[in-house]
């Protein structure tokens, strides 16, 4: 068998980035399901999602920077 250990814990969410973060959001009630503006949407069926929201962390957003290599990024497309 093999172990496992939970070292800590992490959200990345269409509420914002972070445990406290998505958590204060849920207790207000927010839905991170919003209408699509980032790119053009004229040609799909489907005017809304859940985004993950970009922008620095201490405003609950998500920075691919912060988490990985250029190189890693760049792979990951």
């Amino acid at each position: 068998m093999r172990r496992v250990v939970v070292t800590g814990m992490g959200l990345v969410t269409p509420l914002g980035v972070g445990v406290d973060r998505v958590w204060a959001e849920l207790l207000q009630g927010a839905s991170g399901v919003r209408r699509i503006e980032s790119f053009d949407t004229s040609d799909l069926p489907a005017k809304i999602a859940g985004q993950v929201p970009r922008g620095p962390l201490s405003e609950g957003g998500f920075t691919a920077d912060d988490y990985l290599s250029s190189k890693e990024q760049r792979r990951r497309r």
